[in-house]
């Protein structure tokens, strides 16, 4: 061996020793979990609830729904709530104890409200937790900045919302409708209207708003009186529309950002002597039990909803990802169609609804438990026929998600 060989083998050696051993210890890209991870426990997966208080009845068809499909997958469920009206940095910490937890989680499911998202994304990036959206995501601003799942946050991955602004387009498009038709001889005269905001700073409350606005925009016969937030809250509607009435007697529909805050107006409506669904029309989003009757008696035009079981869905993508099967093969974004009921079709939803959702099998949408389904069908039909074994006739057409 030459002296210069010698030489070179002596410098280069010691390198590569150096090179190997910082790859070694270099943080590894975040995989997914293979068939046989974690097999000695029930995998476990924390929810940082924002969406509301306890009471809400939206939220308790939410947490209903989820844990009912828990159940059916052997997934150990945790719900962990900061409530709605609650300091922004009540999640953050929450999200910081959860990750620091001796028993975490292995995946965290989060809604984002009040600019506090990215925040909560960088706390389970840092603990290697992985993360996956509902209801609520990034506003535009850090959209642009940040990207979406598995982009800038790689433990971010995936996301499943619901189409707010198309609530809000079809919410308002129907009342709008509604009030034209029932004018009979004057239909060219203005319907006067009002609406009522969600929270501020909520990427919902924005986007149903946006649907408002664009429906308002391709009418000309709509004249919009006021728009105030009521922040979600049923008692906040109530007397905020009260104020309104005061201020806007001729006021002929009221549009409400959720069902909470028009079950509020209707209330308020009575209270002035008028009466819901004949002398004011109103509607709201979110199909919650006590609007769905409102409609059946004729008081409320529509409720928009169904994305009450986006948390079920999340856990059965979640499942499949766990075990191996990463939904990524479809997509990464999830959408889930917002339909509206009216008095016409509430019945046939009523009829097919399980109030404890426990005569409904989640396993059946999964395909790890199914390994010859080739594409989620997270439709709300579907869900319904299978407990039934059909479907029912009058319910709106739905996909339950979109590209």
């Amino acid at each position: 061996m030459s002296h210069h060989l010698r030489r070179f083998i002596g410098t280069i050696v010691p390198l590569l020793l150096v090179l190997a051993g910082a790859w070694a210890h270099a943080a590894p890209a975040p995989e997914r979990p293979t068939s046989s991870a974690r097999s000695d426990r029930p995998m476990r997966v924390v929810l940082l609830n924002a969406m509301g208080p306890p009471e809400n009845p939206w939220l308790r068809d939410i947490l209903g729904v989820m844990r009912a499909a828990a159940h059916d997958l052997g997934i150990h469920f945790v719900d962990y709530s900061a409530g709605s009206g609650q300091w922004p940095g009540s999640l953050l910490e929450l999200a910081r104890q959860v990750v620091a937890a001796p028993d975490k989680p292995d995946y965290l499911i989060i809604s984002i409200h009040r600019g506090i998202g990215v925040r909560v994304l960088e706390v389970a990036e840092q603990a290697g937790i992985p993360v996956f959206v509902i209801n609520s995501g990034l506003p535009p601003a850090e959209q642009a900045r940040y990207g979406g799942p598995r982009q800038h946050f790689k433990q971010w991955i995936g996301q499943m919302l619901p189409d707010d602004e198309g609530a809000g387009y079809q919410l308002a498009s129907r009342l709008i409708d509604a009030a034209t038709a029932s004018r009979g001889a004057s239909p060219d005269a203005p319907v006067r209207l009002v609406a009522l905001e969600g929270a501020r700073g909520d990427m919902s409350a924005t986007l149903r708003l946006e649907g408002l606005n664009r429906a308002l925009a391709e009418r000309k016969n709509v004249e919009l009186l006021q728009s105030v937030s009521a922040s979600w809250l049923r008692d906040l509607a109530q007397r905020k529309t009260t104020l309104l009435l005061r201020r806007f007697p001729e006021v002929q529909v009221v549009w409400a950002s959720n069902d909470d805050m028009a079950l509020g107006a209707l209330r308020a409506l009575k209270e002035s002597g008028r009466r819901p669904g004949v002398d004011v029309l109103l509607g709201g989003i979110d199909w919650i039990p006590e609007s769905l009757q409102a409609l059946r008696e004729g008081e409320l035009v529509t409720s928009v909803g169904g994305h009450y079981l986006e948390g079920a869905w999340a856990l059965v993508l979640l499942y499949d990802y766990h075990h191996g099967v990463d939904f990524a093969s479809e997509r990464l974004n999830w959408r889930s169609e917002m339909v509206p009921l009216t008095r016409v079709d509430v019945e046939a939803y009523l009829r097919f609804r399980e109030p404890d959702w426990e005569g409904l099998d989640f396993r059946a949408f999964s395909k790890v438990a199914n390994p010859r389904l080739k594409h989620y069908d997270f439709s709300i039909k579907t869900l319904f026929a299978q407990r039934r074994g059909r479907s029912p006739d009058r319910l709106p057409d739905t996909h339950g998600q979109q590209p």
